[in-house]
């Protein structure tokens, strides 16, 4: 086996490769395919550095690299992310789970008081609605989506991390005037991860995002707060005295938040993501 084919100088060529293709941490990016492909620990690719790779472990790096190199997601790649405690599958087109929302979910957790109901909104893939089923052993949890694909993520992702009995999900249209009915409302905690794009923020957005991630589950409308002035509107009937809100939102629309929010709930805390932005509230009714 020629040089070339070491692992540690495919990795550098690999690394190289998506430098070129104007992707963000292109090391760690390369870091997880190889590791991915290769059914190795990161640290492990450092350890093994001098070995050869076989033509099939080429082939199978070569279509990954190929696909990230046209700017598809990482996370498609990989076909699953880490979120919290759960491993969350993803299919292409889903949105991605991204760790603004895992630090609100695990803030979230620490105050939600045994055997609640929670309701989330807009559940996706699943992972707030399979997080929250793990962190809180004695709630169960409503996975609320419009779309049926969502429906059925959520309900494989809760079965593949060993909550299918404290996850359910119904389809429902947040705007419907039936929304609490079909939920079943009200719920001791509600929590979303919303659109809230503006659609003349989409064209700006990274080249991951724009081209394949849905654009329903990110742009809004034309102000970005469309779903958090109708969770405003339905939260009398969708929340119960005193329950929890946890909604994440964008870095620059805190003050439109805690404007629409303040004279809802009894408490409104506003909290900052790990950049220092404030990217989500928790607030009680």
């Amino acid at each position: 086996m020629s040089e070339s084919r070491r692992l540690i100088d495919l990795l550098a060529a690999t690394e190289r490769f998506f430098q070129a293709k104007g992707i963000e941490s292109p090391r760690r990016n390369a870091e997880a395919l190889f590791a991915h492909a290769l059914c190795l620990k990161r640290i492990d690719l450092y350890v093994h550095h001098d070995r050869p790779l076989s033509d099939a472990e080429v082939l199978a790096l070569r279509e990954l690299i190929r696909r990230r190199g046209q700017r598809e997601p990482l996370q498609y790649v990989l076909g699953s992310v880490p979120f919290c405690d759960a491993t969350i599958i993803l299919r292409p087109g889903q949105l991605v789970p991204r760790p603004e929302t895992e630090e609100m979910v695990l803030a979230l957790a620490k105050r939600i008081p045994p055997d609640s109901r929670i309701l989330d909104i807009g559940c996706g893939t699943g992972c707030i609605s399979t997080a929250l089923a793990m962190l809180c052993p004695t709630c169960t949890v409503v996975g609320a989506d419009i779309d049926q694909a969502a429906i059925e993520e959520t309900l494989f992702n809760a079965r593949k991390n060993g909550v299918p009995d404290r996850v359910s999900a119904v389809r429902a249209d947040l705007f419907d005037e039936r929304f609490v009915e079909v939920c079943s409302g009200p719920f001791d905690v509600v929590v979303s991860n919303p659109p809230y794009v503006r659609e003349d923020e989409w064209q700006g957005l990274q080249t991951e995002v724009r081209d394949f991630e849905n654009k329903h589950a990110l742009v809004s409308g034309p102000t970005g707060l469309e779903c958090y002035e109708r969770f405003a509107e339905l939260l009398p009937s969708l929340l119960k005295p005193t329950g929890l809100l946890a909604l994440e939102f964008g870095f620059d629309q805190a003050a439109s938040i805690r404007d629409l929010f303040t004279p809802l709930l009894s408490e409104i805390d506003i909290h900052r993501d790990l950049q220092g932005k404030e990217r989500f509230l928790i607030g009680r009714r």
